[in-house]
Order: structure tokens, then sequence, then C-alpha cells
């Protein structure tokens, strides 16, 4: 059997993110459809790309780039210097490509994308007060990551594995067989869709989960008390406040830290992912929780910058916040 070694090993959907601008997201009259800051929804391929013709007629084109959480969380570690591989599907599709040479750019290891069908696309919609809302669009390319399954016979993937949400039920499925393969624990943030699904469908990850990663929001959705995460094998919970900063929850201690100030704030997108890649790099690095929620904190604050990936932290800015934070 082959060995294959990685700091991060990240699993969940790979969308191609569209940026646009309204003037308020509560005028948009599309289809009976709410468009509520802060929330994301799943719609069906026609419906979306209706909407995105929408936009381009009354919106403001503003950026695009790849996106997905665990996605966004292994391209800033890897960007960081960190060795990574994602497990995940992207289309044959232009979009496909896009996200593809994105990851080839940073790094990440590509080896286990499967690459058919339909690329996943999310629009996210800012308006000009900061609120947000994201509307995804699964296509079909994960229909196809069964096709990865034979291949956990043949080599062991060893790292520490990062999951998060894939919106389509083959994308799902294919998750909770990949958890039957792993032996040792992960880091899991279950975002909107997972948490909307609740507590019976989650307790297949949350018992395989080490370090739990929820937003106020998601926390509420699932319905379970910390101690009731603790009892399923959970040990650390990181629970993300927005403006608020972040609190660190172990059967031990809570640890609150504030919101690192933001010299410009742009867009908030992947601001949640870029908190998770902080966090597990100071972990990786040995340093104490306090810490390491400290560089999450610091990492989301800095993403605020910028439209998705490009307000993530450099090489040079990462490195340079650790040196403060050793020396």
């Amino acid at each position: 059997m082959n060995d294959f070694y990685f700091d991060f090993i990240g699993c969940g959907a790979l969308n191609w993110d569209i940026f646009f601008e309204v003037e308020d997201l509560d005028e948009i009259n599309f289809e009976s459809l709410s468009f509520c800051p802060g929330r994301e929804i799943v719609i069906e391929r026609e419906k979306f790309f209706r909407l995105l013709n929408l936009l381009e007629k009354e919106g403001t084109f503003l950026f695009e780039c790849g996106g997905g959480s665990s996605a966004n969380t292994i391209y800033a570690l890897s960007s960081w210097g960190f060795k990574t591989i994602f497990l995940g599907a992207a289309g044959k599709d232009n979009y496909g490509q896009k996200i593809l040479y994105e990851f080839e750019k940073t790094g990440v290891d590509n080896t286990f994308i499967i690459k058919e069908g339909e690329t996943s696309l999310a629009l996210i919609i800012l308006d000009k007060k900061k609120d947000r809302f994201i509307a995804v669009s699964p296509g079909n390319s994960e229909n196809f990551l069964e096709n990865i399954n034979f291949k956990f016979n043949e080599l062991s993937l060893n790292g520490w594995f990062h999951l998060s949400s894939f919106a389509s039920e083959a994308g799902k499925n294919f998750q909770k067989k990949l958890l039957e393969n792993i032996s040792s624990k992960i880091s899991f943030d279950p975002g909107e869709i997972y948490a909307g699904l609740g507590k019976d469908f989650l307790f297949p990850w949350f018992r395989k989960t080490e370090i739990l990663f929820l937003s106020e929001y998601e926390f509420k959705k699932i319905n379970l008390s910390f101690q009731e995460l603790f009892n399923l094998g959970i040990e650390k919970i990181f629970l993300k406040k927005g403006k608020e900063g972040a609190v660190f929850i172990s059967q031990t201690e809570r640890i609150k830290v504030p919101v690192y100030p933001a010299s410009k704030i742009v867009d908030n997108t992947g601001a949640g992912d870029y908190f998770n890649a902080g966090v597990l790099a100071g972990l990786k690095l040995g340093f104490r929780d306090e810490i390491a929620l400290k560089v999450g904190i610091f990492s989301a604050s800095l993403s605020l910058r910028d439209y998705g990936r490009k307000g993530c932290l450099t090489k040079d800015e990462f490195q340079n916040y650790i040196n403060l934070v050793l020396y």
C-alpha cells in the first residue's frame, strides 16, 4: 500500500464564485425568492442562470474566483506553505478549469479531484450596506465522486482531514463513505447547508470530529448543547461570532478573543473559512488553543479587505504575524 503524507487533506464542495453588487438585497425581485442577508440557499441550475442573467442586467459585476468552505481553507493553508491535497469534483467546463488552475498556482495537490460534468457555481450578492446573500447551484460534477472511492483500497492518505459541506446528495453520500475510511479524527465546518439538515443528519460527522467550527447561527440550528457535542467525542469547538470575534470552548475552558480591527472592509465572503485556516495552522505549528484562536481571527479580519480569495493572507503576511506571536 502506498502512503501519501500531507499536512492537511480537504474535502467539500468546489464552487466557482461570481460576485455581484446590488443597491439593496431587499429590493431584488426574482421569482418570489427572499434575499435574506447572511443566508445561503441551493437552487436548481436553470433558476441559477436566470438569476445570473438578472444580475448581469441590474447589478454590477465585481469579481470571480474559486470557492467552497473547505476549498477556501485549503487554498489559504497551501498559500502559507503547508502541504495540502483536496478531494472533490470540478466540471470539465471552463469554470472547472479555472478552479484547478487556482489550486495549482498555490500548490494544492489535485490528484483526487474528479474532472467530469458541470462545475458547482455560487452567486455572491452584496449590497451597499455590505450585506451578503449566496445562491448555490451544485451542477452535476459531484455525481462522479464515487469514482474516487476505489482508490482508498490502494493507498493511505495520511494527514489532518478538514471537511465541509456538499450541496448535492451525491456529495453528501460520498463524504459519508469517506468518513468510514478515515481512521483518525477530523476537523469539521458544517456550514449553513449541513446545519440546516439537523443533528440526526450530522451525527456521523460529529462522531469523527475532534475540532468543530461553528457560527452562532449554525450552533442554534443543530440544536445540541456544547456538552452534548463533547459527549459525542468532540474535543474543541471554535464558535465564530462575527463582529464580536470568536470563542474557544472545551470541557475545561472557555476563551473569548475580540475581533482584530480591520483597516478596510470590502467583503466578508470566506472570512469564516480563513478563520478556520488560521486556527488549523496555529494548531499544526504547536500553538496553544488561545494563540491558534488569535491567528484565526487575524486571518479572518484581514480577508475582509477584498473580494473572495483576493483578501486571503499572503505567505509573507502570515509568516510576519506568526513571528509576532512567537517573539
